[in-house]
């Protein structure tokens, strides 16, 4: 199908200023490209540049101000659209064009293969169909056609609406209650990226479960803009009117990563607990919102209604006095001894065997059997080089780095496997994984300073995989493929010792 080109709704201004956008997308795009060897980046070639989101559903008048521009460019190879360090430098250029008043609203640019779009709009997701529908063309190659949308039955598209909020909630009243934890112990940095997770998630919960997609990126300004276009409560969450709300949310959005790999993050203890509230808020808002949208897919009660107003949401808040919140005494620490003496974290509800002691313990054994295992294997090649009996043509391992050492990776590769295999022999650890699970494909670049585990969380962001470091080993699994959409009521229920379990009623 054709796109639409007609812009006649907006001022003329503002068609000149996108008209400039575009403009500097291609000047950028064509420095970044220029003398690459690679042929997907030597015959890469942008085929259209798409306008969505509210400058295209809402009229001029309802706009807000500043509303960013939501732009997708859809590129003719799916490796140059996950080329995040070619496309982090466009992005960077419309972002210096903002700030410098060369464009007067900041542009939000997402970037995908043109039969990757394809393959969503026939498959009916709802982001993709809303773009082949509504997009308006900036710029689209001669002949350029998007593939005729589906729309899902509204039965499914409530089912999977469902699984998605499953999914992002629950983490991200995880992260919350992390977050209170580290407020009450005094540690503001630790609480303040733990509540940009939360931010992250809550958004995503939204994303996810109304359009069934959502951009893979940290950046919480991003992400709330593009929520915000779906549902205008959201907005209540974070205000901006003056200098502390837009500074405490800057503080929340920077301490993804300055947390992380800086020392000089600073947080004041009031806009810290001001931040606390407005998570809180957004909580709320968050559920209202997928509960509206479930039930707007729904016409008859052909299927079970989900309860989102009714479930409390997450042990503890903040007390009437303003302070940070005051949870319950710490654990009692494990025992020494063999084997590793496993309790309950009431960051995280219920319990299941493979958190059980009798579990661990048979993690135990078996690592000691494999550590003897090595020494008896590298103990008779010492002996074989010694007595020139044979010649071992590998080099020796070195030693697994500290799962807490911040290491300096610069990591290129053609798959996903290859670089988790990399990041993995950068730090010093062996690979374990099924072949089954990489079968979509990842290229690109990453470079960051980072721990083992940060590095490997980065680079499977969103593909549904978990890595795993396990004494020498890194192990990456499906974090939950095998489990069906549901459909189910959520409740939510304090123990009397504090602990928090979730009960999903199928």
């Amino acid at each position: 199908m054709m796109l639409a080109t007609d812009l006649d709704h907006l001022p003329w201004p503002v068609q000149k200023e996108l008209h400039h956008v575009a403009a500097l997308l291609f000047e950028t795009f064509e420095e970044v490209i220029k003398g690459a060897c690679s042929d997907h980046r030597r015959k890469g070639r942008i085929l259209a540049i798409i306008l969505h989101g509210q400058h295209v559903r809402e009229e001029w008048a309802k706009l807000a101000p500043a509303e960013a521009f939501q732009l997708i460019v859809i590129v003719n190879h799916g490796r140059l659209a996950r080329s995040e360090g070619d496309w982090r430098i466009v992005r960077d250029r419309l972002q210096r064009a903002w700030e410098f008043g060369e464009i007067s609203r900041p542009v939000r640019l997402s970037v995908s293969g043109l039969d990757g779009t394809n393959r969503a709009v026939m498959t009916g997701v709802p982001h993709f169909v809303a773009i082949a529908e509504q997009g308006i063309a900036l710029y689209q190659m001669e002949g350029f056609r998007l593939e005729t949308p589906r729309h899902l039955p509204a039965q499914e598209r409530a089912g999977r609406s469902v699984t998605e909020f499953l999914r992002w909630h629950r983490r991200g009243n995880e992260f919350l209650s992390g977050a209170h934890f580290y407020g009450s112990e005094g540690n503001a940095p630790l609480a303040a990226m733990l509540l940009h997770q939360a931010c992250e998630h809550f958004y995503l919960c939204v994303l996810w479960a109304v359009t069934l997609h959502g951009p893979r990126t940290h950046a919480l300004d991003v992400l709330r803009d593009a929520a915000e276009a779906l549902d205008n409560r959201l907005r209540e969450a974070w205000p901006r009117e003056n200098y502390f709300e837009r500074r405490a949310f800057g503080c929340i959005r920077r301490a993804y990563v300055e947390v992380r790999y800086g020392r000089s993050y600073r947080i004041s203890p009031e806009e810290l607990i001001w931040a606390f509230k407005r998570v809180k808020v957004l909580q709320e808002i968050v559920i209202g919102a997928c509960a509206d949208h479930y039930g707007s897919l729904l016409v008859g009660p052909s299927i079970p209604m989900l309860s989102l107003y009714d479930a409390p949401v997450v042990a503890g808040t903040l007390p009437p006095d303003g302070g940070l919140p005051a949870l319950r005494d710490a654990p009692p620490k494990p025992r020494q001894g063999k084997g590793l003496q496993v309790h309950s974290n009431r960051l995280r509800p219920g319990g299941r065997f493979w958190r059980s002691n009798r579990f661990m313990n048979w993690v135990y054994d078996l690592l000691e059997i494999m550590v003897a295992l090595s020494f008896f294997v590298g103990g008779a090649g010492a002996a074989l080089l010694w007595t020139g009996q044979a010649h071992l043509g590998q080099g020796v391992q070195s030693e697994p780095a500290d799962p807490s050492a911040v290491l300096d990776f610069d990591i290129k590769a053609d798959s996903m496997l290859g670089a988790v295999e990399k990041i993995a022999s950068r730090a010093g650890y062996r690979t374990a994984t099924n072949d089954v699970l990489w079968e979509a494909g990842w290229a690109g670049s990453y470079r960051a300073k980072a721990t083992t585990f940060d590095a490997l969380s980065d680079v499977l962001y969103g593909s549904g995989l978990c890595p795993a470091i396990s004494a020498d080993t890194v192990t990456v699994r499906s974090c939950n493929k095998t489990s069906a959409p549901v459909t189910a009521t959520v409740e939510y229920e304090t123990k009397p010792d504090g602990g928090l379990t979730m009960k999903i009623l199928r």
